[in-house]
């Protein structure tokens, strides 16, 4: 059975038979991307979880900032105030 084959390397369309050994290899080339595809869709998923945790934490962490930093704020007005109400 002919098959037309594309080489990258030369950018030229060959038509050649294909032998049982071709079309092995074929197959495996195609399980293996097959397999490294499934894979990286897994890490892709396990990043994103892990990336929608980190964006939690940072949200939060930004909110305790920002009520750590209004309340030094507030301490620093009282203390200019007693200093100045004490002077």
């Amino acid at each position: 059975m002919p098959w037309l084959l594309y080489s990258f390397a030369t950018g030229y369309i060959k038509i050649r038979q294909m032998t049982e050994i071709d079309l092995t290899s074929l197959q495996r080339k195609i399980d293996k991307l097959i397999s490294v595809n499934t894979e990286l869709r897994q890490q892709t998923s396990a990043m994103q979880v892990s990336e929608a945790r980190w964006q939690a934490e940072r949200g939060k962490l930004m909110q305790q900032n920002d009520i750590a930093r209004r309340k030094v704020n507030e301490m620093i007005e009282r203390l200019q105030l007693l200093e100045r109400n004490s002077g």
